[in-house]
């Protein structure tokens, strides 16, 4: 898997998260979309780092997302949070 493939499946549990769909891998009430603040694990990207860090079958998304590449991925979930 990629870098897209890897955004595109942070995208779609934040959305599953947003909708309150059953599957989804945290609860919304843990989290306050409003906050940015990257030191806030309540915040946006709290809730990104609990996703990439969610073991599904045995492995992480952060496992398989190069280092240098995981501020862009924060940015381009983040940007999708605000849509």
């Amino acid at each position: 898997m990629g870098l897209n493939s890897d955004i595109a499946e942070v995208k779609a549990q934040l959305d599953k998260v947003i909708s309150g769909a059953p599957d989804a891998w945290a609860d919304l009430a843990a989290y306050d979309l409003k906050i940015k603040d990257r030191k806030n694990m309540k915040s946006v990207y709290g809730l990104i780092y609990n996703i990439l860090h969610h073991g599904k079958e045995g492995q992480r998304i952060i496992d398989r997302t190069p280092r240098k590449n995981l501020d862009y991925l924060y940015s381009q979930c983040a940007g999708h949070v605000k849509k």
